[in-house]
């Protein structure tokens, strides 16, 4: 199936906004301007074999690639393919040497003939003044739709005269219409797809902050509690938008595709958890509903942004193959600090970086306040000078056999220079307020072990 109409049922499928829709890619009619600039060129006698013998990549300055033997390495340089940022658009030009010294040093027949056609075609354009206008036209449709080479520019504006310069007399630069059309099409697009991602940023943000607002409120009962931290722990393990273990970013950011099945499977595992069904109020229900909306909504956007950059990548690639012209790649350098929609930092990344440092620190994990030596919540924590922390029954075990370093970084005598001072009394507080029922069986098996009950740690590691 082509592109086109993949792109099209993927836009349709994945029940987007019709804003979103109607600011994706229009690739269908970035191939007509494409058609377009390839009958320009053929006006100018150029096919897609001759461009390839002629042009000169700038920015390699280097001879586009040939193929089949198409032409020597050395061959002649009588045609220049210039792309260049102005302050709003993307600029692009032909630039053709109409000197005709050194037509000696052509080595074949056919690039001498075809370099002297362009050449007694543009040359009657040029006048003998020195009138730049003169040396700088356009290819373009009159009014009956016939291409002509005008030497009044559709496209003028200050930015392009400030860009586009003839160097001497022997040059003369083709602006050719529907390229032009393209890019600026092409600009204009990623700036759309740049506003609709600024948009969804700062609603799902909003999103974030009453959901925030609702969880503090709807925590305060003890029961509710423990079943967002399940909910949220689901969440966590779910691991949907990103791996968590992996180091590189390319490596932990999850496809669409992952995205899509990972929700599917958080949405079953709270199903089964019926973590609903236990919230005892409406607006908690409300809530859930809520967060998940949240996520699914973020998915079409990954979705959304993901099938753009393909189209973008397409639409690129097929204007070289039908051109020659080689824009793949300096086409996206020049616009790479303008659009973050394609290649600005993943809006994936900065929301999920958000539901976790506004909206799942609210509800603290177990993982988190456990003591690393029983295994259990660290209630009276201790933060020795190496910021490790432990529960402080713990320490006093370990100082009373002796072993004063650290347990987890074996800083020297950590154990034996701590006193009252190192109390984390904000980790406490924090303790006591969201572990309530981890705290009350602590403080149950402390009773025990004062009056001589033997208390079984079962992942103790220093019994």
């Amino acid at each position: 199936m082509k592109f086109a109409k993949v792109l099209e049922q993927t836009l349709q499928e994945q029940d987007l906004p019709p804003e979103w829709i109607a600011a994706a890619i229009q690739y269908k009619v970035l191939k007509k301007c494409i058609s377009k600039v390839v009958k320009e060129l053929a006006f100018l006698g150029l096919s897609l074999a001759d461009m390839k013998l002629l042009l000169r990549d700038e920015a390699q300055d280097k001879t586009v690639e040939m193929f089949h033997n198409e032409a020597t390495p050395d061959n002649p340089i009588v045609a220049h393919y210039t792309l260049k940022k102005s302050k709003n658009n993307v600029v692009s030009y032909l630039k053709i040497v109409l000197n005709e010294k050194g037509d000696e040093q052509y080595s074949k027949d056919h690039i001498h003939m075809l370099a002297a056609e362009i050449r007694r075609k543009l040359a009657s354009l040029v006048h003998s003044d020195d009138d730049e206008e003169r040396h700088i036209i356009e290819v373009k449709e009159d009014d009956e739709q016939h291409l002509v080479l005008s030497p009044q520019r559709s496209h003028n504006n200050d930015e392009m005269e400030d860009i586009v310069r003839v160097e001497n007399d022997n040059e003369i630069v083709v602006m050719l219409n529907s390229d032009l059309t393209f890019f600026k099409m092409l600009n204009s697009e990623l700036q759309s797809l740049d506003d609709i991602r600024q948009k969804e940023e700062e609603f799902l943000l909003s999103q974030i902050d009453k959901l925030s607002d609702n969880v503090v409120a709807l925590t305060k009962k003890r029961s509710d509690l423990y079943v967002w931290r399940e909910f949220f722990r689901i969440y966590l393990d779910s691991e949907v938008f990103f791996r968590y273990n992996e180091t590189s970013l390319l490596a932990l950011e999850r496809t669409g595709d992952q995205v899509k099945k990972n929700l599917a499977e958080f949405n079953s595992r709270v199903q089964k958890g019926q973590i609903i069904e236990r919230l005892n109020k409406k607006t908690g229900v409300a809530a859930c509903e809520q967060f998940m909306a949240m996520n699914m909504r973020l998915l079409k956007m990954l979705q959304f942004q993901a099938i753009n950059a393909t189209a973008l990548k397409k639409i690129l690639k097929k204007f070289d193959k039908q051109t020659s012209l080689n824009v793949s790649g300096r086409f996206p350098d020049l616009i790479l600090k303008d659009h973050i929609f394609i290649h600005g930092s993943s809006l994936t990344q900065n929301i999920c970086y958000m539901i976790q440092n506004k909206l799942l620190r609210l509800i603290p994990q177990i993982e988190d306040y456990t003591c690393p030596i029983c295994m259990s919540v660290a209630f009276k924590p201790i933060r020795l000078s190496c910021s490790h922390i432990f529960c402080v029954r713990c320490l006093v075990k370990m100082k009373q056999r002796g072993k004063t370093d650290c347990p987890l970084c074996r800083l020297a005598h950590a154990i034996e220079l701590a006193d009252s001072s190192n109390l984390d009394v904000e980790a406490l507080e924090l303790i006591k307020k969201n572990f309530p029922i981890e705290v009350k069986e602590k403080l149950r098996e402390i009773d025990k072990e004062k009056y001589g009950e033997v208390v079984n740690h079962k992942n103790c590691v220093i019994m």
